[in-house]
């Protein structure tokens, strides 16, 4: 079996059991880290584990809308007058018109 680097941001209470857990069993932190993911997976093979148990946050990704015409609008402005000097009281005049 060939190793692969796998680099997760986790909860810090999250991150704590799984220390704990690797202490109690004498195995480092990484050891721990891919025995319990293997068990996560045969568990979801056998049907143990549903999508919802998995998904518990319910988080997906956020659409932002599309730029309105005025919106545009006031973006060619600000790009057109990109070659004069302008200020800051000028960008916030402009975006004031929004």
């Amino acid at each position: 079996m060939t190793s692969a680097v796998l680099n997760v941001k986790i909860d810090q209470t999250l991150k704590e059991k799984l220390r704990h857990y690797a202490e109690e069993n004498n195995e480092n932190l990484s050891t721990a880290t891919e025995k319990l993911l293997l068990l996560a997976f045969q568990s979801v093979e056998q049907g143990g584990v549903s999508e919802e148990d998995i998904d518990n946050q319910h988080l997906e990704e956020e659409s932002t809308a599309p730029l309105n015409p005025k919106e545009i609008k006031a973006l060619r402005k600000l790009l057109k007058k990109k070659n004069e000097p302008t200020t800051a009281l000028n960008g916030q005049q402009l975006l004031r018109g929004l």
